[in-house]
């Protein structure tokens, strides 16, 4: 027994042999593993060819016709190889302004007795009775304060409204709103607004030559 055992620990071949056998196993493992993912790509890229190039394919392919393709919005400005068509010319005829002969105006106050110096909402309304449509600008209608002939106040010396130009049928109307404290006056709002004395005063509307029936106020 110990001439086998000494006969096999001479026999035994040195480490470095060893480690060198399992580095080739190793490495035949390493390049087995690297065919067999070569084959598989292999076989997969050649399905796909066949999916795309096969008797088949061909069959399925449909041409897209003209209306099935995908059309492009038009963009305001592009270039086109057409020119614009020139727009048509209008044959309506600019319409007129309203005659002051073909206006009535009326104007309410919101209270018949306020005191001096408060504020006032005024409403004019105005009207036509053209038989056709015109036009009328409601920034020429002044509200006037007056006392017996003297104009005390007038909306276009301190409180002109907005400009703005409107079209009226026959019988159609406009409102435009006023707010003014009850004092005193004068053209282009020059001068201290003094205190009304109290008393009777007229309201009237006025829009170019057109006059309202005046409403009364009074003060106190």
């Amino acid at each position: 027994m110990q001439r086998f055992q000494d006969k096999w620990v001479k026999g035994a071949e040195p480490s470095a042999v060893y480690w060198r056998r399992r580095a080739i196993v190793a490495g035949a493992v390493v390049v087995l593993i690297l065919l067999i993912v070569v084959a598989v790509k292999a076989l997969g890229a050649g399905g796909e060819a066949g999916a795309e190039g096969g008797p088949g394919a061909a069959e399925d392919w449909v041409t897209p016709s003209i209306s099935s393709t995908l059309k492009r919005p038009y963009v305001s400005g592009s270039p086109s190889d057409e020119p614009s068509p020139e727009p048509a010319e209008s044959s309506a005829e600019p319409v007129a302004e309203c005659e002051p002969s073909d206006l009535m105006l009326q104007v309410v106050a919101g209270f018949e007795e306020v005191r001096s110096g408060s504020e006032v909402p005024v409403s004019v309304l105005v009207a036509s009775g053209a038989d056709a449509v015109c036009t009328v600008g409601l920034e020429s209608v002044e509200v006037e304060l007056a006392a017996g002939s003297d104009v005390v106040y007038s909306t276009a010396h301190c409180d002109p409204p907005e400009a703005e130009t409107v079209e009226l049928d026959e019988g159609s109307g406009r409102t435009v709103e006023f707010r003014f404290e009850a004092l005193a006056s004068e053209p282009g709002c020059e001068g201290d607004r003094r205190r009304l004395p109290a008393g009777d005063y007229e309201l009237r509307a006025r829009l170019g030559e057109a006059e309202s029936q005046p409403a009364s106020l009074r003060l106190n």
